[in-house]
């Protein structure tokens, strides 16, 4: 009877423990859908700006071939400015889930492992695309750093208001320089800016249809509502 009691006993907590462990997987899991959520809506405005990017470097290239010190100048450097903007279109991805779980003990908490590969396999690919934006991030700050003599130090302070929104402003703005080695060395960086934006743009749609994908996968499999 001892022997049978202690049996019972051990069952009985091992099967508490296992529904310990299935709620606490189910809570992870509900948390990485919730994340994929709200990723989705910020993977759209990071191809939405990417995009954008891509317009202005095509704009761009065609307003700096041939241009001299005697053209207006004002959607140069509006572009410019435009395009170099380092914090804008960065991606940062709703890893609160992913960080949980690594503080808990790692993906061992989720037994299913077609979602626990799922869930890797999709931080691995966010990784890939944040160092291609460090490269842009690069790409940027190397055409700032070129264009600098090109322009007049007040008319680049007009094209921004109060509120760091680039504007055009009244005024015709011009070129201090036109100096035909230093246009083509910007050109060169416009155009690695313009593929590297293309580049995620197309990365980051793939991105968010594999969200799209993993969250019907765990809908159905943890019956998610």
């Amino acid at each position: 009877m001892l022997f049978l009691a202690v049996t019972l006993g051990f069952l009985v907590e091992n099967l508490r423990e296992h529904y310990i462990e299935h709620k606490r997987e189910k809570q992870y899991v509900q948390s990485f859908y919730e994340d994929l959520t709200a990723d989705e809506l910020d993977l759209e405005s990071n191809i939405e700006y990417l995009r954008s990017q891509v317009k202005a470097a095509d704009s761009l290239q065609l307003l700096m071939k041939n241009v001299t010190t005697k053209q207006p100048a004002n959607q140069i450097y509006m572009y410019l400015r435009e395009i170099t903007r380092s914090s804008a279109g960065l991606l940062y991805p709703n890893d609160r889930t992913i960080v949980q779980l690594r503080n808990a003990g790692g993906m061992r908490l989720i037994k299913n492992k077609s979602v626990s590969d799922s869930m890797v396999g999709y931080y691995r690919t966010v990784g890939i695309i944040q160092f291609l934006s460090e490269n842009a991030l690069d790409n940027k700050k190397s055409l700032r750093e070129k264009y600098i003599p090109l322009l007049n130090a007040e008319d680049f302070d007009k094209i921004v208001d109060s509120t760091s929104r680039i504007i055009n402003p009244p005024t015709i703005l011009y070129l201090r320089n036109a100096d035909p080695d230093i246009i083509n060395s910007c050109l060169i960086e416009i155009n690695r800016i313009k593929n590297i934006s293309s580049t995620l743009a197309i990365r980051i749609r793939r991105l968010k249809e594999k969200a799209s994908r993993i969250k019907d996968f765990i809908k159905q499999e943890y019956h998610l509502k």
